[in-house]
This record gives structure tokens, sequence and C-alpha cells, in this order.
């Protein structure tokens, strides 16, 4: 059987693509593999000059463009670490987001709170509401090490991607991960200051690839501002926010819209404390955005 190779990096009508060991090569794509992306898995032909055949994927994470197109960041992963930093300041409503794009895959997410150099920082009280979806915080900080150890063991093994805000550190992540434990022979990402404003310079602007010594791997992605998650029906916003459709069953209505139907227990739950009015909020902002994203499909 031929060994399959792995798409290291994509870039327009070209990708970065290497088998095994080999470091990658760039290779032009034929039209058909205009959805190539970090991550998938290919055959080549004979020659090793062109992609033959893509190999069915375990999940691909992709997002809407403002155009409502769909745009595949990284295919194949197990694991999505969201990270947060305390600057640029926390988005709840891009982690929010990310949730529904990352529990749809499946994949596992984890929250990653980069930029802790002294350890961590007393968590912001809204982070509560992640941790009863077993989003307990990693802290870890890419300038002076600390909790990279645990983030290393925590990440060995598996397919893992870092996404977040511009800024934020991921690609600092990686080349502090490159250094100390000796992944595979790889170009460290480039890295980037923050911007006068506060918001991160895209240094990053493609998914890429980064093969661990123990078989697994990290990908950088590009940092955002904003992120759109593919939702094509009700169902799949309802798995990206389990908080709210667990509490959802108990609504006296099945078709209950947990606006200001009676007997709402997504309501109730609020009004008692047990879940944050934010995560409502950003489940009725991602509702709204069906029908848009629906048109678009058709």
């Amino acid at each position: 059987m031929t060994p399959f190779a792995r798409v290291f990096a994509r870039h327009n009508q070209m990708a970065d693509i290497a088998r095994d060991d080999e470091p990658p090569r760039r290779l032009r794509l034929h039209r058909r593999f205009r959805d190539l992306a970090c991550g998938d898995r290919v055959e080549l032909d004979t020659t090793g000059e062109q992609v033959d055949h893509l190999l069915e994927r375990d999940n691909v994470l992709v997002r809407r463009d403002g155009f409502g197109r769909r745009k595949v960041i990284a295919a194949n992963i197990d694991c999505v670490w969201i990270v947060i930093a305390p600057e640029p300041a926390p988005s709840r409503n891009l982690i929010d987001r990310f949730l529904v794009a990352v529990l749809n895959l499946p994949a596992r997410p984890r929250l990653l709170i980069n930029k802790q150099d002294t350890g961590p920082a007393a968590p912001p009280e809204w982070l509560n509401a992640y941790r009863q979806l077993d989003l307990e915080p990693l802290y870890v900080s890419a300038k002076t090490g600390y909790g990279l150890d645990d983030l290393a063991a925590a990440a060995a093994g598996q397919t893992n991607i870092l996404v977040g805000q511009s800024g934020v550190g991921k690609s600092s992540l990686v080349a502090a991960l490159l250094d100390q434990y000796g992944l595979t022979d790889a170009t460290a990402p480039a890295t980037g200051e923050l911007a006068a404003s506060g918001e991160g310079r895209h240094t990053t602007v493609t998914a890429q690839w980064f093969p661990l010594a123990n078989g697994g791997a990290w990908i950088d992605s590009p940092g955002v501002r904003d992120f759109t998650p593919e939702i094509p029906s009700l169902d799949t916003l309802e798995r990206g926010f389990p908080d709210i459709a667990e509490c959802a069953d108990h609504c006296r209505f099945r078709d209950c819209r947990h606006q200001r139907e009676p007997g709402c227990a997504v309501l109730a739950a609020i009004d008692s404390g047990e879940l944050p009015a934010a995560r409502l909020q950003a489940w009725h902002d991602l509702a709204a955005e069906i029908p848009a994203q629906t048109r678009a499909r058709g």
C-alpha cells in the first residue's frame, strides 16, 4: 500500500505536502482539490509531484466568510485549543462560536490561557460558565515556559490546533514547544507583537502543520477577530450549547425559542443564576444567522 502524504499548509493553488519524515514540498494542485486543507491525508501520483487522491477525513474545521462561503481551516483534528490571554481582551462571543464548530466535528475543545508569565492570574468570573462544560482552563506562558510541560503532556499523541484572536500568542506557543520539546524537523512559525491598538497582527496567514516526535502534531492557525461557524440547522446549534440544550429538555413547549415563552426552563435557569445570560444571548445571535447560511448554501 502506498503511504499517504500529509498536507502541511495550503497556499491558494499550491500546497506544502510531505510523506513520512521527508521535508514538505510545494506542489501545484488540480482544481478538483480546491478544498484541500492543512492536516489532510492524500495519495500522490507515481511521480510524487501531484495529488492523486484525497483520503477520507475524520473531521474538518470550517467557517463561513463574510459572503457566506464555506472555508476549510484544517482537517483530521483531535483537540481544538481555544487560546485567550489578558491582552487582547478575551471575547466570550468568540469562544461560544468556536465551541459550536468544535462540538460538531466531533473533537475535544480545550481552553488555554496564555501570557501567564508569573503563574495563573485570578480567572475572570465569567469563566465559570465554561467550567460547567468541562472546560477547565490550562494556564501557560510562551514567554517563560510556565505550564508548557502540562500542555505538552495533554497534547501528546494527538492532532492539536490552536485557534483564537490575533495577538494571543498561538504562534509563540508553537515556537516554544518546538524549541523545548524537540519536535520533528520543522520551521518555527513567525511571531509578531501586539499592534499599538492592542489587536494582534496577522503573522500566521494560513494553517500550518508541525509534527510531534511522538506521532501527534500541532496546527497553528491564523488569528481572527470574528468567527462564523457553519450552522445548517438548529440541531447543529444545540450541539454547540449543551448547557442550554440540557435545560431546554424541561421547557413546557418542545419548540420553545427561549425568549418569552411561559414555562421556559432556560430562562428560569438564567433567573436562578444556573446559566449566564451571555450564553443565551450568543445562542440567539447564532440562531438568527441560520436563515442567511441556508440561503447562501442554496
